[in-house]
């Protein structure tokens, strides 16, 4: 398998969990937001990632997540469960599982705490993604994994048979770039696309299929900007980008871990927007905590109308 055997590209949303305040999966929520996400136009979306808050799932959670999501996505897009685990087993118990769902493929990011060599690193990935005859994701965060895979090392996995695309979600857009030089050939490149940069990159050729994005709080904007670009009505992609550019400075504020987000964790602040404009955010799960500074939800509010946003009630989840 390459990138040929795969047609994906534009805004793949990053779902998140709805949880309730007691911390119990939130099922009617989670199918609430990923039926939205698909009637808005999204190109893809990706259940059990760091947005997913998989890590504070057990097993059996995740995979009725992504069961959830494959039966509520309903072929409509294609559908991306995450799988990433410290124990290579369980990865590949979720890997077989998701396949044996329906699910379109699979993703995982380096092994937590583990910090692998290459050696083990390669290991890891081709016993995971061997475990499921699916097209395969590589996942780059490292402000989140803790663990960098470079691109010497993104190059030589590219060669594991199943794999055929890499969310590169590095903080440096350089980075990003000599990845798409690197293995865009032979892989999809997603990363932070919805930009000025991003249409200059597909305007001119070079490469970059799509962007994986925390949610959709633009709504059909997000993947409306990649239709934009792609038909050439290249006003609106840049009125969007800078749009998006606005909502992110405000609610990730300095970005200062590449992570979380101004006003707590990324999850968090996420789901209090959503919360905001009256869609199913819910709340996280511990470790992760809820944003409920009754003046950091009321700037969350006003960073939402500013990007032209209607805030529903008086906010909270």
């Amino acid at each position: 398998m390459d990138r040929n055997d795969v047609a994906w590209a534009g805004y793949w949303t990053a779902a998140i969990t709805p949880f309730t305040a007691a911390g119990e999966l939130d099922e009617d929520a989670l199918r609430a937001v990923i039926d939205r996400a698909v009637e808005q136009g999204v190109h893809g979306v990706c259940v059990n990632g760091s947005t997913g808050e998989w890590f504070s799932q057990t097993l059996d959670e995740r995979r009725r997540v992504a069961e959830i999501a494959v039966q509520t996505v309903a072929g409509r897009v294609p559908t991306v469960v995450g799988v990433t685990c410290s124990r290579v087993d369980d990865a590949a118990a979720l890997a077989e599982h998701a396949a044996r769902i329906g699910a379109t493929s699979v993703m995982a990011a380096p092994p937590p705490l583990a910090r692998p060599t290459f050696r083990e690193l390669e290991s890891y990935y081709r016993e995971v993604f061997g475990a499921a005859d699916l097209p395969a994701w590589l996942y780059n965060f490292p402000q989140d994994n803790g663990h960098h895979i470079d691109l010497a090392e993104i190059v030589r996995l590219a060669e594991i048979p199943t794999v055929v695309a890499v969310k590169q979600s590095v903080p440096s857009m350089w980075e990003f770039i000599q990845t798409i030089e690197a293995v865009g050939g032979t892989l999809r490149v997603f990363g932070n696309m919805l930009n000025r940069v991003g249409v200059a990159l597909i305007t001119s050729g070079f490469g970059g299929d799509g962007h994986f994005g925390s949610g959709m709080l633009l709504g059909a904007d997000m993947p409306g900007f990649f239709e934009a670009v792609w038909k050439g009505d290249l006003d609106r992609a840049h009125a969007i980008a800078r749009r998006f550019e606005k909502l992110m400075d405000g609610l990730a504020g300095d970005r200062h871990d590449g992570y979380n987000w101004a006003f707590g964790g990324m999850q968090a602040t996420l789901k209090a927007a959503m919360n905001a404009l009256g869609e199913r955010g819910g709340f996280p799960r511990k470790p992760k905590l809820p944003v409920d500074d009754p003046s950091a939800l009321a700037h969350i509010r006003r960073i939402l109308q500013e990007a032209g946003l209607e805030c529903a009630g008086a906010g909270a989840a």
